[in-house]
């Protein structure tokens, strides 16, 4: 009996030591699979980044899977509605912006430092709630969390402030996160071309005042083109242009851009123009009718620039009245386009 006494405890005490060992081992193996499981997810996040210009698009089970802690990277994550039956312009106007910025941050050698996701109502309701979000867009800063323990922290960008631009929404970023990080913006083609013919508008008008001073000083029909312009300009929106600075046209969501703003409080720079032109040939046509056609001796000529005047009055009249549907599709009135 003692000898399987003796035998009975130094067996249970080799169980007890293999046990106290692979418990180690165990825990070792999990301590290290976390940065493993880490370094994982990272590399899934630039995966993902990678295939949408830096985008990440989340619903409520992606978001709660990209957030969990612990992370060795920000996240910046923005809630929007950009589905047409919300109709919010806000979210359409703060989209290109974003993605600008999202965009540029990955071509960066640090871009794993950050990510940018976007999470829509119709595939995050659950998120939207959770955070009580009763509005769009709105973004959100969750920082790098160490440890499991760590509580949850955010920081909410403030677009009353700040705007729905690229830049300022840039130097937030930066100064919760410690970057450096600029944004740099396609080279605007169409507003060169605008800028160029403005400036050989005014060489041309300088240059023809400067060879017909006494004449052109005291001709009517100058100063009637002078207020004109000046009247279409403030018309058109360019004042608010100056005072809001929105931007010249946007990306829609299909790559073509948007030059007609929803909403009667948005406009971009483009459209601005597009008024501008429309009222231009409007006023023309009032013109003609006026002054030219009384003018005109051949009956057939003078009935030609009537129906033409007339003609381009009720088509640029039409355009005008689309544009204001376009803007906001419950406005009631329509002439030649349904």
């Amino acid at each position: 009996m003692g000898l399987s006494s003796r035998t009975f405890l130094l067996a249970v005490l080799i169980l007890g030591l293999v046990t106290i060992f692979s418990s180690s081992s165990s825990s070792s193996f999990v301590v290290d699979a976390q940065p493993n499981d880490l370094e994982v997810k990272v590399n899934r996040l630039q995966a993902k980044a990678a295939k949408n210009k830096g985008i990440i698009d989340l619903d409520s089970n992606a978001f709660d899977e990209v957030l969990s802690k612990p992370r060795n990277y920000s996240m910046v994550v923005l809630f929007t509605a950009i589905s047409p039956e919300f109709k919010c312009t806000p979210c359409l106007h703060f989209d290109p912006e974003y993605k600008l910025v999202a965009t540029g941050w990955s071509k960066l050698a640090g871009k794993s430092k950050i990510f940018f996701g976007v999470i829509d109502f119709k595939a995050g309701q659950s998120t939207f709630q959770k955070f009580g979000m009763n509005s769009a867009p709105a973004v959100l800063f969750f920082p790098v969390v160490d440890s499991t323990s760590d509580p949850p922290k955010h920081e909410r960008y403030d677009f009353s402030k700040s705007g729905l631009q690229a830049e300022p929404f840039a130097n937030w970023v930066n100064s919760k996160a410690g970057t450096q990080f600029k944004v740099q913006r396609p080279f605007d083609y169409v507003a060169l071309g605008v800028r160029v013919l403005g400036v050989l508008l005014v060489l041309g008008s300088v240059a023809f005042i400067y060879t017909k001073a006494g004449k052109v000083s005291s001709s009517k029909h100058f100063w009637c083109a002078i207020s004109l312009f000046t009247i279409f300009i403030m018309i058109s929106g360019h004042m608010w242009n100056q005072i809001r600075n929105p931007p010249y046209t946007v990306q829609g969501r299909d790559g073509r851009p948007g030059f007609i703003a929803q909403g009667f409080q948005n406009q971009f720079g483009l459209e601005t123009q597009i008024v501008a032109v429309l009222y231009a040939f409007l006023t023309g046509s009032v013109i003609s009718l006026i002054t030219v056609a009384p003018r005109i001796d051949n009956a057939t000529t003078q009935r030609f620039v009537v129906w033409a005047s007339i003609a381009l009055f009720t088509l640029m009249f039409s355009v005008l009245i689309q544009l204001f549907r376009i803007k906001n599709p419950g406005y009631p009135f329509t002439l030649l386009f349904k």
